[in-house]
């Protein structure tokens, strides 16, 4: 399993780089070019992988199909990107009023890496135990990330994350414990397992009943890691404390994990016929965290915490695609989110940086000072609102499409109604931000400053772009590897 064992050694590279005496500049532009680096092996021997009808090889509890694929080059995407970013933004720390200690940024960095393998591992795992395990690692893992800027609210953003998250995590393991006891009522397992790949080639004579139980507890905990409302608490707060790099990790990378997990057990269930039983449980929930997410978007007062709760309404519409099924539109929903919202989270720290405030009142006149770094902002939100060319629109449009010829009509009419609340109140906020007087908090900061400050986001959007417009047949065509 080449494609697994290639995806240690550069991340540890970075780990044992924060442990030598690297000033801080030098740590930061060398990390960044060791990601660079690891994404080309990343795209090289993972790529060919999406799409691919070749059947997976487990290898000690992990696997390399298409899901893990996609994923892998997902989480790799937006940790490079965020680091390429990073370089510029802790560059602007230093320089500011209260800069970071040369530990600060060296914990960072060192958490950063280690927080990368453990969510290479959720999206690799082929086994329920290595899956609880890894989740629970990347919230240990990225908690530090969190309370990086060592205040009271940064604090207290990371208890509750840690707290929350923890008492979801133990309702996950009841609930694979519950999947394993049912395994081994299989005699043709004998002493059960919990090898996802095994589970699925046996669901068919599986207890329904501890399976439908198992999943509702996994639901729960893994529901709760991905901000599923009404599990969501800790999801904002965590995301408006975190430094922008973190943020766009937590949002790009972290959340998808917990619903790679919740694709690979809800397809136990759909192999053994309980259809019905997801369309029940998880769909509701999804629904209810797309309209939720919505009506919180109409009240926000501060940019990073409307960026987590957007967050939170294309987890809603991942949730929706997961219990109708919907390979091609979990994968689209999921691209599109990481890229654009990672994007939205860089921008929002460079806006941070220049007003030196998160209130949205704050942040006025962007067009007038740096117009350029203003027009990507609006295309951005944009583009996660749904808009067409972008991605966004193709995979809001297959999950509808799969509701709708499922008959889901009064599912898909709300979320319809939903969507279209979240886009009004995303544009709303925006356009007081990139029109107007400019704010007189500006600290002016030339937007050509430093490398990457806004090309790495525009890059990102760009990206999302090409999902949506010069890539449609391939991209419908690659995502098909992911069908059930």
């Amino acid at each position: 399993m080449t494609e697994l064992l290639t995806l240690i050694p550069l991340p540890l590279t970075i780990v044992l780089l924060t442990l030598t005496s690297l000033s801080p500049r030098l740590l930061t532009r060398v990390a960044a070019a060791v990601m660079a680096v690891h994404l080309g092996v990343a795209v090289w021997l993972w790529g060919p992988i999406i799409g691919s009808h070749v059947t997976a090889r487990p290898w000690h509890g992990f696997t390399n199909d298409s899901t893990a694929a996609l994923f892998v080059l997902l989480t790799t995407v937006v940790v490079v990107s965020a680091l390429v970013h990073a370089v510029g933004f802790f560059d602007r720390e230093q320089s500011s009023e209260h800069p970071p200690s040369r530990r600060s940024i060296r914990e960072f960095y060192f958490f950063t890496a280690l927080f990368l393998l453990s969510m290479y591992a959720v999206v690799t795992a082929d086994n329920l135990g290595f899956l609880w395990i890894s989740i629970e690692a990347t919230t240990l893992l990225s908690a530090p990330l969190v309370y990086y800027h060592r205040s009271g609210t940064a604090l207290e953003a990371t208890w509750k994350y840690l707290i929350v998250c923890s008492v979801g995590i133990a309702f996950a393991f009841f609930g694979s414990a519950l999947i394993f006891a049912a395994s081994q009522r299989v005699p043709a397992l004998s002493g059960g397992t919990l090898s996802i790949s095994t589970l699925s080639s046996h669901a068919t004579v599986m207890s329904p009943g501890l399976l439908r139980i198992g999943f509702v507890f996994i639901l729960l905990g893994y529901g709760t890691k991905a901000g599923l409302f009404p599990l969501h608490n800790w999801l904002p707060d965590a995301h408006s404390e975190a430094p922008a790099p973190a943020s766009a990790m937590l949002s790009g990378a972290l959340l998808n994990c917990a619903l790679v997990a919740l694709w690979r057990t809800s397809g136990l269930l759909v192999r053994a016929g309980e259809e019905s039983f997801i369309h029940a449980t998880l769909l509701p929930l999804g629904v209810a965290t797309v309209v939720a997410s919505s009506l919180f978007l109409l009240r926000q007062r501060d940019l990073k915490r409307m960026l987590a709760y957007s967050s939170m309404e294309n987890l809603g519409l991942m949730a929706v695609a997961i219990a109708l099924a919907s390979g091609s539109g979990f994968a689209l929903q999921a691209a599109n989110h990481s890229l654009v919202k990672a994007a939205l989270f860089l921008l929002a720290g460079n806006l941070l940086q220049q007003y030196g405030s998160k209130r949205i009142r704050d942040i006025r006149g962007e067009l007038t000072s740096r117009p350029t770094q203003a027009l990507i902002f609006l295309a951005a939100v944009l583009a996660v609102a749904g808009s067409p060319p972008f991605g966004s629109f193709l995979a809001e449009w297959q999950i509808l499409s799969v509701a709708f010829r499922n008959g889901q009509y009064l599912v898909a009419g709300t979320v319809l109604v939903a969507l279209a609340i979240a886009f009004i109140a995303l544009l709303n906020v925006t356009a007081g931000m990139v029109f107007g007087e400019r704010a007189e908090i500006d600290k002016g900061t030339d937007e050509r400053s430093s490398p990457g400050f806004i090309w790495v986001p525009a890059v990102m959007l760009a990206a999302s772009l090409v999902l949506g417009v010069a890539l449609l047949p391939g991209i419908l065509s690659l995502t098909e590897g992911l069908a059930r």
